[in-house]
C-alpha cells in the first residue's frame, strides 16, 4: 500500500529560500548518481511515482538488508523530492558508509546536523568520519532460525490468516526501544535491551507480513542507531498509523522481578512503579536538544491537548487487549497488569499508543532466555497476535 506524506522531521527550518532548496535537491541527486548512474533514467515525474516517504522507507529497508548502493539511490531520489529532512540525510550518510564512500557520508551527516541540530548520532558520525575513526557496522536483519519448524505451532496459535477487509484499521507502527549509543537496560551478563527489542520487532514484523498481509507496517528503526523519542512519534504520525506499539524489556533493582506489563499515556502515573518505569524510558531525553522558543505558543500543541484525551483513552483499551494476549501466550511470566504514566514516546501520538515491557532483562534466568531465539520468537508471536486482535476489533474508546 502506498504511503503518503513527507518524512519524520524533528526540527524543520521554515521559509527556506528557493535557491537553497534547489541546491539541496541537486546535492541529493548528485550524491545518489555518483553511486547509481542509472537513477537518472528513473527520475521522471509521473502520477504513479512513489512519494518521498515511500522512497525513504525503501532506503531504510535496503540499509537493513546490507544493500548500500541501492539504498543510496532510493534515498537520493527521496531527498530530491523532500530535501529538508534531516532524518533522511542521516540515512543517506549511513548508506554511503555501507557503499564504501566515507567522504560523501560525512557530507550527508553534516547536512543532517545543519537541518536538525538535535541529531547527535549524525554529529557523532560526522566527527568519526572526519577523524578517520573506525566506523560502527551496519548489520542487516538477522535471519530467523528454522521458522519452518515452528510453522505448525504458529498455525495453532495464530488466528491471523485473513484479508484486508477483516481489519478495522491497517496501519501499524512498531517501535523498537532505545538504539545506538542508548543501550536501554543492561542484563547481569551484558545483554542490552536495544538489541533484544530490535530483534523482537523484526520478528514481529516478519510474522505479520506472512500471516496478516492486509496490514501496512512501519518500523521506526531497522538498525542499531539512536532515534530521538520525538522522532519516533513523528514518524508514526506522518505515516498515518492507526496503532503505535513501542517494545521494551524491563529492569529492576530486585533481581527476582519478572513478568510482563503494558502501559498507556496519562498525565499522572497510575502508581509509583509506573512513574519509575516512565523515568527510566524517558532518560533518552538527555540526548535530545528540545528547547522551546521563549514566549512562543504552538497552536498545534494547544489543539492537540483537546484531542489527546481521546487517543489516551483508546490507548488504555489497546493496553488492556495487548496485556491479555501477552499473558495468555507467554505462560510462566507474572501478569503485572496495565499501568499508565507520562511516557515521552507516547505523549504526542495521534493514535492509540502502548508501551510493552516484555520481561525483565535484570532477572538472570530471563536474561539467559532472552539471549536465545526461541524466547524472542515466542514474544514476537504474542505481540503479533495482540496487534491482529486490535486491528480486527478496533481500539476506539
Amino acid at each position: 500500500m502506498a504511503r503518503s506524506g513527507c518524512f519524520p522531521v524533528v526540527r524543520r527550518r521554515r521559509n527556506m529560500g528557493v535557491s537553497r532548496r534547489k541546491a539541496l535537491k541537486d546535492l541529493a541527486l548528485g550524491l545518489a548518481l555518483a553511486c547509481w548512474p542509472g537513477l537518472a533514467r528513473a527520475t521522471g515525474a509521473g502520477s504513479g511515482d512513489p512519494s518521498a516517504m515511500d522512497l525513504a522507507m525503501q532506503g531504510q529497508l535496503l540499509l537493513a538488508q546490507g544493500r548500500g548502493t541501492e539504498a543510496v539511490a532510493a534515498l537520493g531520489k527521496a531527498l530530491s523530492l523532500e530535501p529538508e529532512s534531516g532524518w533522511a540525510w542521516g540515512l543517506l550518510g549511513r548508506a554511503h558508509i555501507l557503499a564504501g564512500d566515507p567522504d560523501q557520508a560525512r557530507t550527508c551527516f553534516l547536512m543532517a546536523v545543519s537541518l536538525d541540530p538535535s541529531d547527535t548520532y549524525s554529529q557523532m558520525m560526522a566527527e568519526q568520519v572526519g577523524r578517520g575513526s573506525a566506523l560502527p557496522g551496519l548489520p542487516g536483519q538477522d535471519q530467523l532460525e528454522d521458522l519452518e519448524q515452528q510453522a505448525q505451532a504458529e498455525r495453532e496459535r495464530f488466528a491471523m490468516q485473513g484479508h484486508a477487509q477483516d481489519f478495522v484499521f491497517r496501519r501499524v507502527a512498531l517501535d523498537p526501544g532505545h538504539g545506538g549509543f542508548d543501550p536501554g537496560a543492561i542484563g547481569p551478563t551484558g545483554l542490552k535491551e536495544k538489541d533484544v527489542a530490535l530483534d523482537i520487532v523484526r520478528r514481529t514484523a516478519s510474522l505479520l507480513e506472512r500471516h496478516a498481509p492486509g496490514l501496512d507496517l512501519l518500523l521506526t528503526r531497522h538498525e542499531d542507531f539512536f532515534l530521538p523519542l520525538s522522532a519516533r512519534t513523528a514518524a508514526a504520525n506522518q505515516f498515518g498509523a492507526d496503532l503505535f506499539v513501542s517494545l521494551h524489556v524491563n529492569a529492576a533493582t530486585r533481581a527476582g522481578a519478572n513478568g510482563v506489563e503494558t502501559y498507556f499515556c496519562s498525565e499522572q502515573a497510575s502508581s509509583a512503579g509506573a512513574e519509575r518505569v516512565a523515568r527510566s524510558e524517558n532518560r533518552a531525553l538527555q540526548y535530545e536538544d528540545v528547547q522551546a522558543s521563549p514566549g512562543l505558543v504552538s497552536i498545534e500543541d494547544i489543539l492537540f491537548r483537546f484531542e489527546r484525551t481521546r487517543y489516551w483513552r483508546a490507548g488504555a483499551g489497546a493496553a488492556a487487549m495487548a496485556q491479555a494476549r501477552l499473558v495468555e501466550l507467554l505462560p510462566g511470566l507474572e501478569n503485572r497488569g496495565v499501568h499508565s504514566a507520562n511516557f515521552v514516546v507516547l505523549r504526542k501520538a495521534r493514535m492509540p499508543a502502548v508501551l510493552l515491557e516484555t520481561g525483565f532483562i535484570s532477572h538472570p534466568r530471563e536474561e539467559a532466555r532472552l539471549r536465545g531465539t526461541a524466547r524472542r520468537q515466542e514474544i514476537a508471536g504474542a505481540v503479533a497476535q495482540a496487534v491482529v486482535d486490535m486491528a480486527r476489533q478496533g481500539v476506539e474508546p
